[in-house]
């Protein structure tokens, strides 16, 4: 039996860097899927259009297709599931994810095109219910974990009992090769090291997905995938996509020791909270490599925060911003505008904060309503939404204000980003400082070389970057930089030397990968 895994971003995601991606958790299945003999393959239809999603579809024939569906894409996941059907009505078509776990009653009456619904995590479940339609049962009613229609319309099994070891799961990346649609070096980027929030926020569903208490992979597990990523398809940069990755601190340092000690050499990002972090916690993250860490600061509103059912103060914003920039690490932060009650001095609170903080990146977002989210329920009990918001609209997102104010604080929330952004960014006396308090690590050398080269100061740059090659010769870094540099000032014969280097240290990477086709390209033009 042909199993196909499927995502289809919305239009407007198509072309955004991470919503075009694949959901982490496809490629959690598909592992678990081929680790049990079974024929499954990954499909990202995100930038193809529906004549080729058809094509593609129909070339694969599969008996049971799964679909990752979310809120904003839950138009394409339907005509996904409509598509399978038609060209074989037999094929049974699941449904997974955050969308379809909170409305999976409402997607089993409307779509008929759609067979179950897989609720929360879905390894297991996906496991044994392909195991019983490959055995020809009809039965459902025996999996745990699901939801699907019968004679007494839409039924709900019993939940499953989430797993326990996170560490048994299998590296999603070790069967990638022959997924389809899928940018290998772009999706290996973003790992997952923890399942579950004890956070709050009435505007996010996952502690309803994945529950609120937190699971953990141990730090060798994380570190073993890394080093498998990193020696398999030559990646050195990589983004945790946890939600409070800094949950348990103890873990933290160990991962950050283990990367230390056995010189795994890599620059990393991750997501966490601002009072889920330390300076000596930060120090250590950033001598393994951390160069970003992304906080949901939402605002500088104490009112707004509440609201939100943040739990955080504008005061904790304030100290974890002060010990990241101490430690050198980039800050990237969260805001929402547009929630219930918002007025302009709320406003003004946040571009207050946003100057204080010194962020170098930021995202806005105007408050949206999502299935699963506390903002959604109790909106839909006080009658201010309806409940059958997502069925009856076909928009990407819906908006909780649609007012002048909301336009008019994300435009400005926005101009002043890019104008502290400006000014925030680390320069040579920060780059002494960190140096002083953290000794030598290689992404402070990494930032500081970008700095320079931006600045035209070259010999500054290559400065930073040698001292990398020269004190840690086996560290991919120094040489990728050093490369790039001479590459670009026109010294062809030291950009090769290092690139030599790099090729020897990390073969799979792309720069790597590219210096040893020309230079077979070149011996071949010379025989």
């Amino acid at each position: 039996m042909r199993i196909l895994l499927a995502y289809k971003s919305d239009t407007a995601g198509a072309a955004d860097p991470y919503t075009s991606l694949i959901p982490v958790g496809l490629g959690y299945i598909n592992a678990c899927l081929r680790m049990e003999g079974f024929q499954s393959r990954i499909a990202n239809f995100s930038k193809s259009g529906w004549k080729k999603t058809e094509a593609l579809l129909n070339h694969e024939r599969p008996g049971i297709l799964g679909v990752s569906q979310f809120t904003h894409n839950r138009l394409e996941s339907i005509k996904l599931a409509n598509l399978a059907k038609k060209q074989n009505p037999a094929c049974f078509v699941v449904f997974g994810g955050p969308h379809a776990t909170h409305r999976a009653r409402e997607i089993l009456v409307r779509e008929r095109s759609v067979d179950a619904v897989i609720i929360g995590e879905g390894e297991e479940t996906f496991l044994e219910l392909a195991e019983s339609l490959a055995k020809g049962g009809d039965s459902l009613k025996m999996i745990r974990g699901i939801a699907f229609r019968s004679g007494n319309g839409v039924e709900f099994t019993p939940p499953r009992v989430q797993m326990g070891n996170l560490d048994l799961l299998p590296f999603p990346v070790q069967f990638f090769y022959d997924a389809i649609g899928v940018d290998l070096h772009r999706q290996m980027e973003f790992i997952i090291t923890s399942r579950g929030c004890h956070s709050s926020c009435r505007f996010c569903a996952s502690p309803r997905f994945w529950g609120k208490s937190i699971r953990l992979r141990s730090p060798r597990s994380i570190v073993e995938e890394l080093r498998y990523i990193r020696d398999q398809y030559g990646l050195i940069y990589f983004s945790i996509r946890d939600d409070t990755f800094t949950f348990d601190r103890e873990r933290v340092l160990e991962f950050c020791r283990l990367l230390l000690k056995e010189k795994i050499y890599i620059l990393w990002n991750c997501q966490s909270r601002v009072n889920a972090v330390d300076e000596e916690m930060l120090f250590w993250m950033k001598r393994a490599g951390c160069e970003c860490i992304q906080f949901g600061v939402e605002s500088g509103s104490a009112n707004v925060l509440s609201e939100l059912g943040k739990r955080i103060t504008p005061e904790q914003v304030r100290n974890a911003a002060s010990v990241t920039r101490k430690a050198g690490i980039n800050l990237s932060v969260y805001l929402i505008t547009g929630v219930i009650g918002e007025k302009e001095e709320d406003l003004e609170a946040t571009l207050r904060l946003i100057g204080e903080i010194k962020a170098s990146d930021g995202q806005v977002s105007p408050l949206a309503y999502y299935p699963g989210t506390a903002l959604f329920e109790r909106s839909v009990a006080a009658g201010i939404v309806r409940k059958d918001l997502f069925e009856s609209g076909s928009a990407e997102a819906f908006y909780v204000r649609n007012d002048p104010f909301v336009a008019g604080s994300t435009r400005k929330l926005l101009s002043k980003l890019a104008k502290v952004t400006q000014q925030s960014h680390y320069k040579a006396k920060d780059f002494r400082s960190q140096k002083e308090a953290l000794g030598y690590c290689h992404s402070t050398n990494v930032l500081a070389g970008e700095y320079y080269e931006s600045k035209g100061k070259w010999s500054l740059a290559e400065a930073e970057y040698n001292e990398i090659a020269v004190r840690e010769p086996e560290n991919p870094w120094g040489w990728l930089m050093l490369g790039e540099l001479y590459g670009m000032t026109g010294f062809p014969a030291k950009a090769n030397h290092c690139h030599e280097k790099l090729a020897m240290l990390v073969p799979k990477h792309e720069s790597a990968e590219k210096w040893v086709a020309g230079k077979n390209g070149k011996k071949n033009r010379q025989k």
